[in-house]
């Protein structure tokens, strides 16, 4: 991690808390965004906390400057009271926290690690998520020119993963817009812009066509169906296949 300020007593506060009891280690520090931007090139770091308002290069271009270029880089940012919408911006923007100068404390930065390590964890399994699709894609191209390849953003791309890995399990909108970092607001309006339908109904497709295979291809009951997909009441299960395929379960089933 870096830590960037122009204030000489805040960098010291920082360089002193005990980074390795949290699973970190310091690996340098800057007094301006331009002194910092060339530490990232050279140390590639995973997580920055950076001051916003400091000479040469501010904390907010530090921060659109390294998101562009090492999306992996994690950022938080230290404000006085009149930068909070500044530091407000950086939170829209993908940074994963804010702090007032002065006011944090071990168990804030402990806490900020944990969510730094997390935040990665995310964007690698999403980079792997985004190779995978693109493999599916060479594999099987459009009809035609006209009919992924839709770029769609980074946190839909996940939310897409987390809801596919869980399927068996209870899934809202609350959970997996935390998961990914965003608002339930914003996840799902940005989930039907850019995927072409809602939230739940593409929760409901995947169940249902999970479950139209582990129908036809296994021996289980129905309810045991039902419960593999994430619906665990045979009654709710029944009533939404029959609704989505035309069909009741126990009829599908049987062929």
């Amino acid at each position: 991690m870096l830590i960037i300020d122009d204030e000489q007593p805040l960098r010291h506060e920082l360089r002193t808390m005990p980074w390795h009891s949290f699973g970190a280690e310091l690996a340098g520090e800057a007094e301006n965004g331009e002194e910092a931007l060339a530490l990232c090139e050279i140390l590639k770091p995973d997580l920055v906390i950076s001051d916003i308002t400091m000479p040469i290069m501010d904390g907010l271009e530090l921060f659109r400057i390294v998101r562009k270029r090492f999306p992996l880089i994690q950022f938080a940012l230290l404000t006085c009271h009149s930068d909070f919408h500044y530091a407000q911006e950086a939170l829209k923007l993908g940074a994963l926290d804010y702090f007032t100068k002065l006011a944090f404390d071990e168990e804030d930065m402990k806490a900020l690690v944990v969510k730094a390590r997390e935040a990665i964890r995310r964007e690698v399994d999403l980079k792997q998520y985004e190779q995978e699709r693109m493999k599916r894609e060479i594999s099987s191209p459009p009809e035609s020119e006209a009919s992924d390849v839709r770029k769609i953003r980074r946190e839909v791309l996940l939310a897409q993963k987390v809801i596919e890995n869980r399927l068996g399990e209870p899934i809202t909108l609350v959970s997996v817009s935390a998961e990914v970092g965003l608002s339930s607001y914003y996840l799902s309006r940005l989930f039907r812009e850019e995927t072409g339908e809602s939230f739940n109904d593409y929760v409901t497709r995947l169940r249902m066509e999970k479950a139209m295979i582990l129908l036809q291809t296994t021996q289980l009951k129905v309810y045991e169906v039902a419960e593999q997909v994430g619906i665990p009441s045979y009654r709710y299960f029944s009533q939404l296949f029959r609704t989505w395929s035309g069909v009741a379960p126990t009829d599908y089933k049987k062929g």
